[in-house]
């Protein structure tokens, strides 16, 4: 009905607004309904939240897309410019029935956008569903995709996400059998819906439930809706596979990196995707399966465990969590019979992918006819059961791991696991532990008199903030407040700077100091510079939980981020000498005007920073049927300015291949640790970056194979011969006497 509609009211407005001299009059010449399907296919795509993004819906991206879509399908040549023109005019059909509105909003860096708000994201859904499975890009296919013989697939895609032909051609069977074997064996791997955990999560989405908390906690509406898309999308997946196997179709980055070229249904998806996959097929779990079931109850708990130390069940060790749910089975199969009742499960830090182990465990022992309540010893049918569930393991701060590595760095070498150890070793700690010493002796230089006014800065400036956030919003009152704590802060502009260490010191607890830290840590090996940690914080401030940050001031977030980084240089000396040498290396390829490229050892796969971008040109875009008289410019008040991406005329990006060497240099070596993995097991393994997953019965061969395919990989010693490649000068680095080896007997490497 819906889609009737825009089809009818597009072919009206095409013979009312498009006059012989608009550049649109081709449309003329073709039925809306040939094309309709990718107007609308596309609309639900770019409405969609990307993962881990909270940007807007910027107007200019999605009127480009579906301009290039519909060209595309009409069989006309790439005109950015028409194709801008032609998705503007598109879209405002959806405005004119109330699905979508075009407002003026902050975009990125402080300037104003034109964005998309979704007014009726439930009429898109419905459009998206009523598309055959064959007109949806995106989408899982229902029997496995053709093997992959050369770089461009059967069905038109590319094996490499790149713009770079050199790469492209150089792919073939024969000069990499295993990066072509990677994809061609997960492409026969067949998934099916968990209906019980589809039941449930419709329930859940429903009555608002604790198990979708990222969402209802959201304070900003925009990134609430945008989560609740994301959920709502998930759903309209699943319940189009419900009852069916299906597969997917897989390529690279340019760094290597494996995705699904699925949207959101798939294994490399967020915790509510991954709750609703099982495989399959499926394996007699063994005795060690029922054990990895049972670890990975506990590690996607990650809850407290109960012990004196406060180590939560992901952190401690196999054994240990293997206990902690044998000692726990009355609860964790109370949550499987009755999730609706026992909803301690929506707590966990997976809820989805622990619920679904929980269920699995209950449906083993229903097999096994097993009686829990009476405390006998496990039955041998239990392992016998045939189970389609998977379980993970995981890196611990893998990029760190590979820096580590390549400068053989026994320093840091404890702290990500690569050694064995009675208990996992935190790397967000030990960096917290640096950072707040550090903070601590610029502290005790102040006198105890300056201390006091530092403290009595903060306070005073807490009391006017919370003033500020109580006053009613647009109020007279609110407006007196901002600016008196506006003239607060220029009178006090030096102290200001100097209670930034006051300001943090505060914070003593050791679990809170791990959080800030947290995100700086795990991105630093990816480029972090002291700006970004900066920045990181500020953005994280009110994520945290921790009250003293919701009244944080910029510049002692970006104070922080500076310290972490400086701190990083000492605590981690070896990996951050590394990553100046990867970014000297990319400003010189930049100074000679050149793309930096290496082959990853053993792999052979070929990685060239192939930065370019469409050259960005200023353009008028009619959007809806002219509004008003025509202005100064010539146009009309509802004819935009915008700023289009020309995909025709493109440039060399600019400082992307300084910005760009030590991310692409790290991802493309856990890269290779996937591929080889992959490549050498016996089995199936999903893999998401540097989480490998496979049946419960195939984990303990996996749990051994990764750590050898990861010493396999750093035993070539690729640090020298990657170097050697991008021109990065190594006669300075201070390396370690690490023994590479010793990975091999690390229970938490890889748990």
């Amino acid at each position: 009905m819906i889609k009737q509609k825009i089809i009818l009211t597009t072919t009206k407005r095409i013979a009312k607004e498009i006059a012989p001299q608009n550049p649109l009059i081709y449309l003329k010449e073709h039925d809306v309904e040939k094309y309709i399907n990718e107007l609308i296919s596309t609309v639900y795509l770019f409405t969609r939240p990307k993962k881990g993004s909270s940007d807007p819906l910027y107007m200019v991206e999605i009127i480009s897309a579906i301009g290039h879509r519909v060209r595309g399908k009409l069989g006309l040549r790439k005109d950015s410019a028409l194709a801008a023109k032609t998705g503007a005019f598109l879209l405002y059909t959806f405005e004119v029935l109330n699905i979508i509105h075009v407002i003026l909003g902050a975009g990125r860096r402080g300037h104003n956008a034109y964005i998309v708000d979704v007014l009726d994201d439930a009429t898109i859904n419905e459009l998206w569903k009523e598309l055959g499975d064959r007109e949806i890009e995106k989408l899982p296919a229902l029997q496995p995709h053709q093997d992959w013989k050369h770089s461009r697939h059967p069905t038109g895609m590319l094996m490499v996400k790149t713009g770079c032909k050199e790469t492209l051609e150089s792919l073939t069977p024969q000069t990499h059998p295993i990066v072509f074997n990677v994809l061609n064996r997960a492409q026969q791997v067949g998934w099916r819906i968990n209906t019980e955990i589809h039941h449930l999560q419709q329930w859940a989405l429903k009555y608002k439930t604790v198990a979708f908390a990222d969402i209802w906690e959201q304070q900003n509406p925009e990134a609430r809706a945008t989560k609740l898309r994301e959920a709502r999308s998930i759903d309209s997946i699943a319940s189009k596979y419900l009852g069916t196997t299906f597969y997917h179709l897989y390529y690279y980055d340019f760094r290597g990196r494996k995705y699904a070229a699925t949207a959101y249904l798939h294994e490399q998806g967020s915790d509510v995707a991954k709750g609703l996959l099982l495989r399959d097929d499926k394996k007699r779990i063994g005795k060690e399966g029922f054990f990895w079931l049972l670890v990975s109850i506990a590690s996607n708990w990650g809850g407290e465990s109960g012990r004196e130390d406060g180590l939560k069940t992901d952190k401690i060790p196999l054994e240990e969590r293997y206990q902690w749910a044998l000692a726990n089975e009355d609860i964790l199969l109370s949550y499987a019979k009755s999730p609706k009742v026992n909803q301690g499960w929506m707590k966990a830090d997976k809820p989805w992918q622990f619920i679904a182990a929980c269920f699995e465990l209950r449906s083993c022992y229903r097999w096994a006819k097993y009686d829990h309540t009476k405390h006998d010893h496990l039955k041998e049918e239990i392992y016998e059961y045939e189970s389609h569930l998977e379980c993970f393991i995981d890196g611990s701060n893998n990029g760190s791991q590979h820096l580590c590595a390549l400068t053989r760095d026994e320093v840091t070498a404890p702290h990500v696991n690569l050694v064995p150890l009675d208990y996992p070793g935190d790397l967000y700690k030990y960096v917290a532990d640096h950072v707040w010493d550090s903070l601590e002796a610029q502290v005790n230089l102040l006198t105890e008199a300056e201390v006091e006014i530092c403290e009595k800065f903060i306070d005073d400036l807490v009391v006017h903030k919370k003033r500020i956030n109580s006053a009613p919003r647009g109020s007279e009152i609110k407006r007196l407040l901002v600016d008196k704590i506006r003239k607060f802060k220029e009178e006090h502009g030096l102290l200001m700077v100097l209670v930034a260490p006051v300001f943090w010191f505060r914070i003593q607890d050791a679990k809170e100091k791990r959080k800030i830290v947290k995100r700086n840590t795990m991105t630093l090996p990816y480029g972090g510079t002291p700006y970004g940690l900066g920045q990181q914080i500020i953005d994280d401030a009110k994520k945290h939980g921790i009250e003293q940050l919701l009244y944080m001031e910029h510049s002692w977030g970006a104070f922080l981020g500076r310290e972490v980084f400086k701190n990083c240089q000492e605590a981690l000396k070896r990996p951050m000498q590394l990553l100046d040498i990867f970014e000297k290396a990319g400003k010189l390829a930049e100074a000679e005007e050149r793309f930096l490229k290496w082959t990853v050892p053993i792999t052979n796969f070929p990685v060239v920073q192939h930065y370019t971008e469409g050259r960005v040109k200023k353009i008028w875009v009619q959007y809806g049927p002219p509004k008003g008289t025509r202005n100064s410019t010539g146009y009309f008040t509802n004819t935009l300015q915008l700023h289009i991406c020309f995909v025709e005329d493109p440039q060399p990006s600019k400082r992307k291949q300084a910005q760009g060497a030590s991310p692409n240099a790290i991802h493309s070596l856990d890269a290779a640790h996937l591929m080889l993995t992959v490549d050498e097991a016996p089995f199936p393994i999903t893999t998401v970056h540097d989480s490998f997953g496979c049946l419960l019965a195939d984990m303990p061969e996996l749990y051994k194979l990764i750590r050898e395919t990861f010493v396999e990989l750093h035993e070539v010693n690729p640090l020298y011969s990657l170097f050697e490649q991008i021109g990065g000068d190594i006669s300075d680095v201070d390396l370690g006497n690490l023994d590479i080896n010793l990975i091999l007997d690390s229970e938490y490497c890889f748990s």
